[in-house]
């Protein structure tokens, strides 16, 4: 028996007018405003871009298909543009480097994938039958990169001499995810989503090239062997699995066999934060969530996320988003 290959669809990225005129043509489905959407031949399809200022466009996108589809990304490689693909842990992606073996790219234990790139390569992404899969696309037009998000040009100018021949890859951390997460959510909206998507986009955006920047500029980190690195995403896991009994430096110490200096230094190379800020991110936003998808009470949410007392669990809320559990149950009723 023959496998059968998947479909390929290209989607040009330089253009959304063309790739969602191209993807009716090619699968069916409707345009509408800036969106691509239908039950299609595929499957499902949710495509829609955010235009505000010409420099800086944002898409959001969603598809459930019938079939396994390769995306393959198509670039006008004249158009100085710099690309960021923030894709959902349940995909990959397939980088190709000229006539050169094509890489894969799975995220090891972090919610998203981010690749980004100048556009000299292409970017295939592999879309599995009935697997939902949900990915922000974001394109910055590079001369006007320092303009929009603010960052010193002397801070660019070796960035971007390396961005010419590499492609970076990344695994997201809790600060971008809880970003990444609101720009999904506030899709669902209709009030000024346009102006507050971008506003979205732009911190993501600066908030990932101020970092990659930072850490080229900074001195070399040490690196990390492929099998501590699957260590660090054990202990993840494990500081994560019990809200209600979050253990302590020590007894993360003792159970994995690391000492603790190096714990937390290493810790920190890998996630961005301090283990309690880790910890700390991943209950405000599952709070967040809980808050936003279900019809739990305050107290039953706050008691998920390990805190017995509803006063505690209000004060943390409001100190990490400057605003209560009550305050944002309450927006989401207006």
């Amino acid at each position: 028996m023959i496998n059968q290959q998947p479909r390929i669809l290209y989607f040009d990225a330089t253009s959304f007018d063309n790739t969602y005129k191209k993807l009716q043509k090619d699968v069916g489905g409707d345009i509408l405003d800036h969106q691509f959407i239908g039950n299609t031949e595929i499957g499902e399809i949710h495509l829609e871009n955010f235009d505000i200022q010409s420099g800086f466009k944002v898409s959001v996108n969603r598809v459930l298909l019938n079939q396994d589809v390769v995306v393959q990304s198509i670039y006008d490689h004249n158009t100085p543009h710099i690309y960021i693909t923030f894709l959902r842990k349940n995909s990959k992606l397939r980088v190709q480097k000229g006539n050169e073996e094509t890489k894969t790219i799975a995220n090891g234990g972090a919610q998203f994938s981010i690749i980004l790139h100048q556009g000299q390569r292409g970017m295939s992404m592999d879309m599995k039958k009935d697997e939902e899969v949900s990915w922000i696309g974001v394109r910055l037009k590079r001369d006007d990169f320092q303009g929009i998000l603010g960052i010193p040009d002397i801070e660019t100018g070796h960035f971007f001499e390396k961005l010419i021949n590499h492609i970076y890859y990344e695994e997201s951390t809790p600060e971008l995810e809880d970003i990444i997460e609101e720009i999904f959510q506030i899709q669902k909206t209709t009030i000024a989503r346009n102006a507050i998507i971008f506003g979205k986009g732009l911190e993501l955006t600066g908030k990932l090239l101020k970092k990659m920047m930072l850490r080229l500029h900074s001195k070399k980190e040490k690196k990390i062997n492929k099998h501590d690195m699957s260590t660090y995403f054990k202990i993840k896991d494990y500081i994560l699995s019990d809200y209600s009994n979050i253990p302590t430096t020590q007894m993360i110490s003792h159970q994995f066999g690391i000492g603790e200096t190096k714990l937390k230094e290493e810790f920190k190379q890998i996630f961005d934060q301090s283990i309690f800020a880790f910890i700390t991110s991943h209950r405000m936003m599952d709070a967040h969530r809980l808050i936003r998808m279900t019809e739990l009470t305050i107290g039953e949410i706050g008691t998920k996320v390990g805190y017995n007392h509803l006063s505690k669990f209000t004060s943390a809320f409001k100190r990490y988003y400057d605003y209560t559990p009550t305050e944002l149950r309450k927006s989401l009723t207006l």
